[in-house]
Parts: C-alpha cells; structure tokens; sequence
C-alpha cells in the first residue's frame, strides 16, 4: 500500500467536502420531477429513452419538426401555481396546432423555492401531459432558487401543410375558432375550457388544426396568446404585411361575458384562420364535426397595413404598419 505524499490531500477531509458540494447535493431536487413523470414515455426505444439521461431520445420522423418554448407569467405562477403548470403545456401545444402541427414530447425549466411550492406546478403539468397524451421527457429543476418561475418547452411534427401567419393575404376571410365552454380562472383574464373538459373532446380539437391543414379549408393561423384576440391579431396582420377589420358585432362572447374581456382573455383554445372565400362551407363542416367549438367570421384580410376595429358604424384603428409591433414583419 502507498503511502500518501507531501501533495496528497487527506482523503477523509477531501471526502467530506464532497459531499457537501453543491453541485452533488442540489440534484437531490430532480427526485421532484422524478416522481411525478412516467420514466419510460417511449418504452420501444428501449433504456436509453427513459428520462434521467443527458437529453430525452425520441421516436424518429420523417417530417419537419416545430418546436414552441413559453415562459409562464410569474403573476400566474405564484397564484395559480398548479394552473400554471397546465397552461405550460397547454400554450405550447397550442403552438404547434397552429402551424397545424402533431406535438411529440415536452420540456420544462422549473425554478422554486422548496419542494413544496415546486409540488402542484409538477402536478398541472403532469395532468395536462395526461390529458393531451404528450409525454414529459426531461428538463431542468433547482428546488434553491430565490423566485418561482417556469418555463416550457414542445417539439412537434409538421406533415404539411405548414400554417403559418405570414400566409395570410388580402381577400381571405378572418375566422375566429375558439372554445366558448367554461368560464374565466379566479380575477384573471384566463379563459379556462380545459381543465374540467373531457379529455378526448380536448385531443380531438388539438388535432383539428393539422386536419385543417392538410384538406386545404386554412392556410394561415396563429394562435390566440396573452395579447388576447384583438393583439393577436395585430401580430398576424403584421407578419403578412397586409390588415384586417374586425366586425366586433360578429364575435359573440359567452352568456354572460362582456365584449371586452372576451376581446383580450387568453383562452384554453382560440385561433385565428385565414381561409379562401371559397372554403367557408368546408371549413364549417370540419369544424362541426370536431364538436363544443365556435367558429365566426369576424373580418377579412385588407391591401393597407393596419388593424381596426368596427362596430356600429364606427371604426378606431388599434395599429398601423408603421410602427413595427413584434418587429417581425412581412418577408419581402
């Protein structure tokens, strides 16, 4: 047995001061995560697809791929921590339905204060991954952080075609497709038709988008976000260079809720289309077939670069292409 040297450190003191180290303790907070998601989302891919590896191993495709990330907004996460979690998935299926696209797997990115606060962000996040089918396949967690915060992650395929809201173009009608079920989260403008929703209307409606694609009813959509319907749409005019007036008598909130809130709630299942004159009938019958959904045509896509709102007569215009909104305008 050697003996140590003069530059060997002493391995028992060496040993303790690993163990303590940070960066060995802190992934006792994956056993969070570890416990709530199904290890084997991919069980014919064998071992190596089970999470706890470096990066999540999935199935093969032959198509183009969407990926869609979304950062929840803190407010929501410290007063609604559980539907937070839910919306992390629900928002970015969304997104990938919209450019009319099938989700594959989630990530997410969790930082709490304890395991306690992390638990019913998990447990809203896990029962939307149920609920939609889309398996949670990895992420990030520090159960030591000085704030709460989540964000997450979706990758999907895209069959084609592609839905995209730079397709848009002036002529085509606006339709809103949106789940007029349900009723508004707590004080907050989340309009929630999900959660207490059977969960094959929900998947069904999910693939509703990419049915859309694919027979040719919509070639352009964006989903309906935190800008609630009228941002919205003022970001699709602005990625397809082209403007929209809105006919407000033609968007019919739920019974019961006012013009306004309906007009700027971020909703469980909202889009907006733009489909050829010519496919109103179809894009009807696809719609009514999928069931719980409302759709209306609320406007048509214009030559001038601006978003205005109609009603009675009146019009206010709400954007002109001027001044650049996301800063992600028409392609030339």
């Amino acid at each position: 047995m050697s003996r140590p040297g003069p530059q060997d450190p002493d391995l028992v003191e060496l040993a303790g001061r690993l163990r303590q180290l940070s960066g060995l303790t802190g992934k006792t907070d994956i056993q969070s995560p570890a416990a709530t998601f199904r290890h084997q989302p991919f069980p014919a891919l064998g071992p190596a697809a089970a999470l706890g590896d470096d990066a999540a191993l999935l199935p093969a495709v032959a198509t183009p791929l969407l990926l869609a990330s979304e950062g929840l907004d803190p407010a929501l996460v410290a007063a609604d921590p559980w539907f937070a979690g839910w919306c992390g998935v629900l928002v970015n299926l969304s997104d990938i339905a919209a450019m009319g696209g099938t989700p594959i797997a989630v990530v997410n990115s969790l930082w709490c204060r304890s395991a306690s606060r992390a638990e019913p962000i998990l447990a809203g996040l896990r029962r939307a991954s149920e609920v939609f089918g889309v398996p949670v396949v990895g992420g990030h967690t520090n159960l030591h952080s000085p704030y709460d915060a989540l964000a997450v992650a979706v990758l999907g395929t895209a069959a084609g075609p592609v839905l995209s809201a730079r397709a848009a173009r002036p002529g085509d009608h606006c339709h809103l497709l949106i789940d007029p079920n349900g009723g508004f989260r707590g004080d907050s403008l989340c309009w929630d038709a999900a959660t207490e929703a059977d969960p094959a209307r929900l998947r069904r409606q999910l693939a509703l988008m990419a049915d859309l694609a694919a027979d040719g009813s919509v070639h352009a959509a964006k989903d309906i976000s935190m800008g609630g319907l009228v941002g919205t749409a003022a970001m699709v005019c602005e990625a397809a260079g082209c403007g929209l007036t809105l006919d407000l008598g033609a968007i019919q909130p739920p019974a019961g809720v006012a013009l306004e809130p309906w007009l700027t709630c971020f909703p469980s299942f909202g889009f907006l289309l733009a489909a050829r004159p010519d496919q109103e009938g179809r894009l009807a019958e696809r719609v009514a077939g999928c069931g719980g959904l409302l759709l209306a045509r609320i406007g048509t896509f214009t030559a001038e670069r601006r978003l205005v709102l109609a009603a009675g007569g009146q019009q206010q215009e709400i954007w002109r292409g001027e001044a650049p909104l996301t800063g992600f305008g028409a392609l030339p």
